[in-house]
Parts: C-alpha cells; sequence; structure tokens
C-alpha cells in the first residue's frame, strides 16, 4: 500500500488505541518522505487535524517534520511510543503507596492505567466518564482487577467515597496543564472536595510544544477539558512520579510551525 493510502487509512481509523495508531503514522510519515518529500508536510497537517484530540499524533508529526533524518526520528519515536514504562512505574508507585485493595477512581481514556491495574488485581476500580466512553472501559478493568465499576460525571461524589486516589490520564499536556476527556474538571473538583488526591497519567507522546498544545486546544473546543496543574497533586510518566512541573515541563516534541497552518 502507498503511503499516502495508508496515511488516509490512519485519518479515518478512530477506534484503535492513540498510542498503536501514531507509532503506525510514524513509520507511514517515514516512507511518504523517503518517496515523495514535498508531500510529507501536507499529511501531517491532515493527520492531526483528523486526530485533533489525540497528543501523540501531534508528537509525532512534529518530531518526524523536524528531523533531518525522518527515518532515524521514526525509529527512536516508535520506540518511545511503545517502549513507554509509564504503565510500569504506574503500578509500582501505586503498589508502593497504597493496600491491595484500594479503590482507585479512573477517568477515560485509561490505555495506560489498564495497563497499571493488571498488575493490581485486588484492587477496586471505579470509572467516571460519559456514558460514550464508560462501559467499554468497564469491561476492560472488570477482566483484570477485583470489581469495576461505572458512574457519570453527577455520580463522582458517591465514586470518590473511600477513594486513595484519582488516576486521569492526559490526552495531551504541557506546562498550561492536561489537556483531559470532557467533564474531567468535575471530576477533579468532586476530588478536591472529598481531599481525594489527583495523580495525571502522561505517557510517552502527550507532552507537546505550548505553540501546537495551543493550537490543540483552539481547535478541540469543547471536546476537552484543560485541567490545570494547580489542582494535580502529582504526574507520572516515562520518568517516573513527579511533580506537576516536572512531568508537564518536561522535555517535548519541536514546534513544528507548520502544523500551525491547517491543510488546504
Amino acid at each position: 500500500m502507498h503511503p499516502i493510502e495508508r496515511l488516509r487509512w490512519i485519518a479515518r481509523t478512530h477506534d484503535e488505541a492513540t498510542t498503536s495508531l501514531a507509532a503506525e503514522a510514524a513509520w507511514t510519515i517515514a516512507e511518504l518522505a523517503a518517496e515523495e518529500p514535498a508531500a510529507v508536510v501536507t499529511a501531517c497537517r491532515r493527520l492531526v487535524e483528523a486526530h485533533v484530540t489525540a497528543g501523540p499524533m501531534w508528537w509525532v508529526a512534529a518530531t518526524l517534520l523536524a528531523a533531518p533524518e525522518p527515518d532515524r526520528a521514526a525509529r527512536d519515536a516508535v520506540d518511545d511510543l511503545l517502549a513507554d514504562p509509564s504503565g510500569d512505574l504506574l503500578a509500582d508507585e501505586l503498589n508502593e503507596r497504597l493496600e491491595g485493595a484500594a479503590v482507585l477512581v479512573v477517568g477515560c481514556p485509561a490505555e495506560i492505567v489498564l495497563e497499571a491495574v493488571c498488575q493490581l488485581p485486588s484492587a477496586s476500580v471505579r470509572v467516571v466518564a460519559s456514558e460514550a466512553s464508560r462501559w467499554a472501559a468497564v469491561r476492560g478493568f472488570a477482566a483484570v482487577v477485583a470489581e469495576a465499576s461505572g458512574w457519570d460525571f453527577e455520580e463522582a461524589p458517591e465514586a470518590l467515597e473511600g477513594a486513595a486516589v484519582v488516576l486521569l490520564e492526559a490526552l495531551a499536556a504541557g506546562p498550561v496543564g492536561l489537556v483531559a476527556a470532557p467533564g474531567s474538571r468535575s471530576l477533579v473538583e468532586a476530588a478536591r472536595e472529598a481531599s481525594v488526591p489527583v495523580w495525571a497519567v502522561v505517557g510517552a507522546g502527550r507532552v507537546l510544544h505550548p505553540q501546537l498544545l495551543d493550537e490543540m486546544l483552539q481547535r478541540a473546543g469543547d471536546s476537552v477539558d484543560l485541567v490545570l496543574p494547580g489542582v494535580i497533586e502529582a504526574v507520572i510518566g516515562p520518568s517516573g512520579l513527579g511533580t506537576p512541573a516536572e512531568g508537564l515541563g518536561r522535555q517535548c516534541c519541536p514546534p513544528a510551525p507548520e502544523l500551525l497552518i491547517r491543510a488546504g
């Protein structure tokens, strides 16, 4: 399949895990750069427009656009995405700090959190999310933990009763905060009132250059929530557990000004 056709497939696909889809995009952009370098900028613009809230897609596009050797950059990007230790590091921190039967409140998406919770089979997970996303997440958690249940945002105060921590996974992130699914701010506000700590889960490819994050927020509009660093107790990512300043301000992708212009 020609790289352009594969990129069109990636643009149309919305039921694959973000990490694997971004990794596929990295390889395909590198192939396109070798065959039709003049088409790369437009292809990257179309990818981020098709997956506007997918931080790793912006990260991959920016990284390869700025790379003098796209093939090597693609290899490194895929390694970073697919070998992301965030899930294992989160599992280690939870095992160290919490009792085995702890109650975890989780937002959606929960790709990395599910990976971590597979290592905590005695935990109870309460998924607080919109109806469109929570039941698939509940099914995933129910397969690996003692108990999993779904709650809507209005039920967040009840879901937080007895909870040890709220785990909120980033769509993208940067120094200004965490880009999360709509409704996440209400979950965080309920957690603050209940004195339950909020940990942000910011995996590989989620921390964007501030210019790109601002562009994403403008395009996404009401389809995301921006959670400010001040309401987050800790950030867990590829470098382990740290403060919001450390986790949200770590080295990110290049600015890639080409992505600030929409595809014509």
